[in-house]
């Protein structure tokens, strides 16, 4: 029992930091829920938008003058205000302005229902056209139920729609009616509902981009999401004129330790040298698995003489590095070599990868466990016999 319950701790673990706050989200999963965010209030405020609009002929007919023309303005206002936030949030996708306005399209719907409830003298009535409108906060809590938000986003919003209700309740003086208690009971049901469908559809969406993005044996960066962010920081480094360096690392002699103590010790070797690097890099920095025992780590900001003295360092930590193989009480410690390079006008993403690369070949020549830096336009002496050997 208590075997079958230990994944399931430990999965709650994992993830109950990322579904109760978007702080623990890396920078790369809040681009990639920001965009599902904005697909998703760009339609829902459409949707309402319209459908609110819509309704204005029902006011004028059923409605009694004065307030027939007073709701029927507010609900054009509504309209435009739902429209316009749909149009403005479709051009964003950064995580803060999806944030901003979705609150704004939650309290836009409620101040509406306020304002009706105002206009209409708080209707107490259970049926006709006019009990619509005291089951708005029912529909404005269903309507959020297709958003893929933490568990703090999700309540507040929640929180906007029962403050308001309350206070509608509270100024009609039945806040404590027995037919409002079985309202607030339904709500809150609902509630629960709409809140389990939204941190179920934030799981999904986790576990879908971790598996897309993540190595799975190390839980790095792969190599195609490791590209795709590498690019972005290039660009914006270049045109900021700042300076960035990259280090191609290769675990050596890796196919011995595979060979002498099995693949789950060189398994663990990668895993081990992996959670190492983690725990020495900046938060700007891009690290992952670039193939096999290469790992690559990208240094936006960093000039080539930080990055060969970052080098320097880390291989001397490296080689501290001792891995429990679990026989025979035994530990083994391994190397590794780095091979450097770092932007300079008029490269690319492959372009420096492949001067990085080059350089990691010289640190082979030397005999592995160094660093090699290779700026642009310099030419190896052995070119020729790589080339044979490539």
């Amino acid at each position: 029992m208590t075997s079958s319950l230990l994944p399931l701790f430990k999965s709650l673990k994992l993830y109950i930091p990322d579904l109760w706050s978007a702080r623990a989200h890396s920078t790369s999963f809040r681009n990639t829920r920001s965009g599902y965010l904005r697909s998703r209030i760009t339609m829902l405020s459409s949707v309402w938008g319209i459908l609110v609009i819509l309704w204005l002929p029902f006011d004028l007919m059923l409605l009694a003058d004065p307030v027939n023309h007073q709701i029927a303005a507010s609900r054009l206002l509504l309209g435009g205000v739902l429209l316009g936030i749909a149009w403005k949030n479709h051009q964003h996708t950064t995580l803060k302005r999806a944030q901003w306005y979705m609150g704004l399209m939650v309290g836009s719907i409620n101040l509406f229902y306020l304002y009706t409830a105002w206009v209409l003298d708080f209707p107490t009535v259970y049926s006709g056209f006019v009990y619509g409108y005291t089951l708005l906060p029912i529909v404005h809590v269903a309507i959020l139920t297709i958003l893929p938000v933490t568990l703090k986003e999700s309540l507040c919003m929640l929180a906007v729609t029962a403050i308001t209700q309350l206070l509608v309740d509270s100024l009609a003086g039945h806040l404590l009616n027995p037919e409002n208690i079985a309202s607030y009971w339904l709500q809150n049901v609902l509630a629960l509902m709409v809140v389990w469908s939204q941190l179920s559809k934030l799981h999904m969406l986790m576990r879908l981009y971790r598996q897309a993005t993540l190595d799975p044996l190390t839980g790095v960066y792969n190599r195609r999401m490791l590209l795709q962010l590498a690019d972005k920081y290039l660009a914006s480094c270049a045109q900021k004129g700042q300076p960035f360096s990259v280090l191609l690392f290769d675990i050596d002699r890796f196919k011995r330790i595979n060979d002498t103590w099995g693949h789950g010790v060189g398994d663990k070797v990668l895993k081990e040298f992996a959670h190492f690097m983690q725990q020495q890099i900046r938060k700007t920095d891009l690290f992952g698995r670039f193939g096999g025992e290469e790992f690559i780590l990208f240094l936006p900001q960093c000039t080539s003489c930080d990055a060969e003295r970052m080098a320097e360092r880390m291989l001397s930590r490296i080689r501290a590095l001792e891995i429990e193989t679990g026989i025979d009480n035994t530990a083994i410690n391994f190397t590794a070599s780095i091979g450097i390079s770092n932007y300079a006008s008029g490269d690319s993403l492959s372009s420096i990868i492949e001067r990085a690369d080059r350089a990691l070949y010289d640190c082979k020549d030397a005999g592995r466990d160094c660093t090699r830096f290779h700026p642009i336009g310099y030419r190896p002496i052995l070119s020729e016999r790589r080339k044979a050997i490539a």
